[in-house]
């Protein structure tokens, strides 16, 4: 019986990519929603009532939904960087993703902080803590780490991406891996998504050995650092070799089978996690535990990547208005939704309401306040869009 094989539709921006870093910054919304009412999840903003139904969701979009992030942006550094050159790829980069680092740390960032002072006692206003405890003593980034991270993962990959092609070139040969090589792609798909595993699981031990998992140094959490830094890395192994995860054939029963499997290992992360909390130094329940507990990890991250960018392939590949208003807001959104959602769920906590009231509402009002404030006041903006990082950046000069 054949199977029934589909062939994704033509992108010519790999459109199905821009939907699902759009789903992904959806579901980030509904993940800083959820953690308020996580029964685990430390938050600086708590609801006395809590669920560990949110731990669940809250655990489920943490393992792959950072990491798709810093995948996509691996392989397309790569990729502008072999079309633009270095000069160019470093000024979009910057352009792209300084920018709005800079604006939202002076912005939004503080909330969080300010929420959780509050929730200890601190009785100024937010002016004269954002002055005195935040800019003078100690700015962090919030929830801008990912464009913090990114920032440095784009000078450090320029530096060492030598090292990297060569790495790519060694561990995935082109002519095994390649978009013209022969041989069964479900086969290289299975190696390639345990490689990956593997290659996420090694620099994540290796860190983890020396550093403890919350360990800060000038706001970088050194464990964290790596991990990610293995997914965007990852990233830019791949050109070339786009039809091994990121593009090509697949079937709908490969979908499935992925599916299937990226529910199985989270489910096992979930109960791993439990008998080896991750705060703890390496060993402290036995090393096994620990790698074991990080390849899940890992390798539960990497299958839900995959399956995340076949089932987009299949189901979520048109682009539309709305697709392509989500993508044009995304930067924006992400960066002013945080303190919108902390504002909202500060006056709802007070609230005596049961959690399944709380929760959907604070949802569906976080949603509303911030596309209501891209919509009416950023979208049409150049001059809100340019101190975000959403202006479109000039082009470089022609060469005589």
């Amino acid at each position: 019986m054949a199977l029934s094989v589909a062939k994704p539709r033509s992108a010519k921006r790999l459109d199905y990519l821009d939907n699902l870093r759009s789903f992904a910054l959806l579901l980030g919304l509904a993940f800083h929603v959820a953690i308020v009412y996580a029964a685990d999840i430390k938050y600086p903003l708590r609801n006395v009532d809590r669920s560990w139904t949110f731990d669940v969701f809250g655990e489920w979009v943490h393992l792959f939904r950072m990491p798709l992030f810093f995948f996509l942006s691996g392989y397309f550094s790569e990729r502008t960087f072999r079309s633009k050159g270095m000069a160019n790829f470093v000024r979009l980069r910057g352009f792209r993703i300084l920018i709005p680092l800079v604006s939202g740390i002076i912005l939004f960032a503080p909330a969080q902080y300010y929420v959780a002072a509050v929730s200890n006692g601190y009785e100024h206003n937010y002016f004269v803590f954002f002055w005195n405890e935040f800019l003078l003593k100690s700015p962090k980034p919030s929830h801008l780490w990912f464009l913090q991270y990114l920032v440095l993962y784009t000078f450090l990959y320029v530096a060492i991406r030598p090292v990297l092609n060569r790495l790519g070139n060694f561990f995935l040969p082109e002519s095994r891996y390649g978009n013209f090589s022969t041989g069964s792609i479900q086969v290289k798909r299975a190696e390639i998504l345990l490689f990956l595993g593997f290659w996420s699981t090694f620099w994540t031990c290796l860190i983890n050995y020396f550093f403890l998992k919350d360990q800060t140094f000038f706001t970088i959490e050194p464990v964290q650092f790596v991990y990610d830094i293995s997914f965007f890395a990852a990233g830019s192994f791949f050109i070339g070799k786009e039809s091994t995860i990121i593009d090509g054939v697949s079937s709908k029963i490969e979908l499935g089978i992925l599916g299937i499997l990226a529910l199985a290992l989270f489910w096992c992360f979930y109960w791993i996690k439990s008998i080896d909390p991750f705060w703890s130094y390496f060993g402290y329940t036995g090393d096994w535990r620990r790698v074991l507990h990080i390849f899940l990890k890992c390798l539960g991250g990497w299958a839900w990547i995959a399956f995340f960018i076949r089932f987009f392939q299949f189901f979520i590949s048109d682009r539309t208005e709305v697709s392509e208003y989500l993508r044009n807001s995304s930067l924006p959104v992400y960066l002013i939704h945080h303190p919108i959602s902390l504002g909202i769920g500060f006056g709802i906590v007070q609230e005596t309401w049961p959690i399944w009231a709380k929760f959907p509402l604070h949802l569906l009002l976080t949603y509303l306040l911030t596309f209501g404030i891209y919509h009416l006041l950023i979208r049409n903006s150049f001059f809100l869009n340019a101190i975000l990082g959403n202006a479109k950046a000039k082009p470089a000069p022609a060469e005589s």
